[in-house]
């Protein structure tokens, strides 16, 4: 029927406008299709037909379901649209985006207490916390030739030759006091001992390079405070005439645990003119030494690539295992 059609094209086309409001146009179409009957009111019950005209039909549910959409629409919360659920509430503390960490590239175990002959641009990492480090150390290896021997902490290269020899180093260290002898250090341990500072240690450390020497340099190792002492043995010293250590004649700097220990005097001592350049670093609290030695052979290239690897340092509180196999 062409009546319950226009109003069911009113009707729809309304709610399809997304109005909160009846307007009059459609109210007055809608009205428009409801047959004119004339009404008397009545003081008696008025009489139930069994049949209604369909159009009447339509029309008065067409307009139930319009006051039904309505009291709906305005019981929903201002700002929400029909059809479309409320939009999430952000929450005030999480930020809008959240990109994920990234974890730090894994060390292969492997690679943890290395000998052998170091990867050019691999990390490796120094787990010996007893002897020669609080912290693990991790360290970047920048150009081929650098080797570790039997012990892992010794991070060498040799560029004349020879098995077992540097002609540069880096080598962590715990140093409890120094020695005031040099050449000859037996018994010359300091008394009172060096105090428990970075400061104290580069002080003392300092006055062993004698008169006119540069003063410690502040600078950071690892992100670390550190001070920097520049060291060298004299190049017209015969260092067999030094003192040994049981092994080897060393020209003592400092000691580990007590003065003749096993390890008696550090740091190795490889030839006359050799340049150590000590770090005393603040890790945390603990006084850490990092001793960067190398030779007068040793080229500029050399020595550029020994300060990019003590530059590579970091001290770690657990080693970054490799991931396991799935």
């Amino acid at each position: 029927m062409s009546t319950e059609r226009d109003v069911t094209r009113i009707v729809r086309s309304w709610l399809e406008e997304g109005a909160t409001a009846l307007p009059d146009r459609v109210l007055d179409q809608v009205l428009d299709q409801v047959p004119a009957t004339s009404q008397r009111r009545s003081w008696w019950p008025a009489r139930r037909f069994r049949e209604m005209n369909n159009a009447l039909k339509f029309a008065i549910a067409a307009a139930a379901v319009i006051v039904v959409a309505l009291v709906g629409i305005n019981l929903l919360p201002r700002g929400a649209t029909v059809g479309v659920g409320p939009s999430p509430t952000p929450n005030p503390t999480q930020s809008p985006t959240q990109t994920p960490t990234r974890s730090p590239t894994p060390t292969p175990a492997a690679n943890v207490n290395f000998t052998g002959n170091y990867a050019s641009g691999a990390t490796y990492v120094i787990d010996d916390r007893c002897c020669v480090a609080q912290s693990l150390m991790s360290f970047t290896i920048p150009a081929a030739g650098w080797y570790a021997p039997a012990e892992p902490w010794r991070i060498g290269k040799n560029v004349t030759g020879g098995p077992d020899f540097f002609d540069l180093i880096v080598t962590p260290h715990f140093v409890d006091n120094v020695y005031t002898g040099g050449c000859h250090w037996h018994d010359t341990a300091l008394v009172p001992r060096v105090g428990p500072t970075v400061d104290d240690l580069a002080i003392a450390l300092n006055a062993q390079a004698g008169p006119g020497a540069s003063p410690p340099v502040a600078v950071t190792v690892g992100g670390h405070p550190a001070k920097k002492v520049e060291l060298q043995i004299p190049t017209d010293l015969d260092i067999t005439t030094c003192d040994s250590d049981g092994d080897s004649p060393i020209f003592g700097r400092w000691y580990t645990d007590v003065p003749d220990s096993t390890f008696g005097a550090q740091p190795y001592t490889h030839d006359k003119g050799q340049h150590d350049t000590i770090y005393i670093v603040d890790v945390n609290g603990t006084r850490q030494v990092i001793d960067a030695m190398y030779l007068p052979n040793a080229s500029a290239a050399d020595r550029a690539e020994l300060d990019q690897i003590v530059a590579s340092i970091r001290f770690e509180s657990s080693p970054a295992s490799a991931s396991p196999s799935p």
